[in-house]
């Protein structure tokens, strides 16, 4: 296990469970590691479509191997309001909890961000939590981070890219990591420009003007993706800009898509 953080764009819905997520418990579990699992809310509902799924929950549960969290208690509003350093407490004392039971290789930690989309929240408030976080921690320990459709819908674009710059990897299929270089936005930005207003000269002229007239430059995009939203809305305007941006969003959907 490398210690790194990594965001995970899931597929379908609580309803019918997350197998891809269930098929990494099984094979982290049989390496020795540890599982904290944050990702829904009706542990009662997780156990039965793990073990459905083949997972030996009771087995893993007793060991101390897994432990199953209802989401909303760990991102408990009454108790964290959802500030960075209270919920990064949770997770410690859970992880505290779990290392005193056994001697671990490792621990992999999945949590969701959907409470910050269900209930009245900043959106600066997760990207704060997720700058938290860091990319990669001193200890053996995995952090998965996932993100339904709706809440990356959701999120403005400026957000967006600032969550996924927190972020050392995202996680695909069959357990494929990539990682994640901020310099992704710029390329993601020109595609979507290009598409949205049919020329694929005015992505080349957008970033030109940014840096001959705004001393604007592709550094300063990737460190500071707020920064390429409002200069679309100054250059191209509000209506060309709202197009633009759901075509830029699409194409960091299709990249980091799982």
């Amino acid at each position: 296990m490398e210690p790194i953080h990594s965001l995970c764009l899931l597929e379908g819905n609580q309803d019918k469970g997350y197998p891809a997520l269930y098929d990494k418990i099984s094979r982290y579990a049989s390496q020795n590691y540890a599982i904290i699992y944050a990702v829904e809310t009706d542990t009662t509902q997780t156990v039965r479509r793990m073990s459905q799924h083949g997972v030996d929950v009771e087995s893993l549960v007793e060991s101390g191997a897994l432990s199953l969290v209802d989401r909303n208690e760990m991102y408990s509003i009454d108790r964290t309001d959802l500030d960075g350093h209270a919920l990064l407490d949770s997770w410690h004392t859970v992880m505290v909890k779990v290392k005193r039971r056994s001697n671990f290789n490792g621990i992999l930690a999945m949590g969701s961000a959907e409470n910050f989309f269900e209930f009245p929240s900043d959106q600066d408030k997760l990207v704060k939590y997720e700058e938290m976080a860091g990319k990669r921690f001193h200890i053996p320990l995995e952090s998965i981070c996932c993100y339904s459709q709706k809440a990356f819908d959701s999120l403005s674009l400026g957000n967006l890219l600032a969550i996924l710059n927190a972020h050392y990897s995202t996680v695909h299929r069959n357990s494929r990591y990539e990682q994640w270089d901020p310099q992704n936005i710029v390329e993601l930005a020109r595609r979507g420009m290009n598409k949205a207003l049919g020329d694929n000269d005015i992505s080349h002229l957008f970033f030109k003007t940014l840096k001959l007239c705004y001393k604007i430059d592709e550094n300063a995009i990737a460190s500071n993706p707020a920064t390429l939203e409002r200069m679309l809305v100054k250059l191209l305007g509000k209506d060309a800009t709202e197009l633009t941006l759901s075509f830029i969003k699409d194409e960091v959907r299709k990249t980091v898509s799982f």
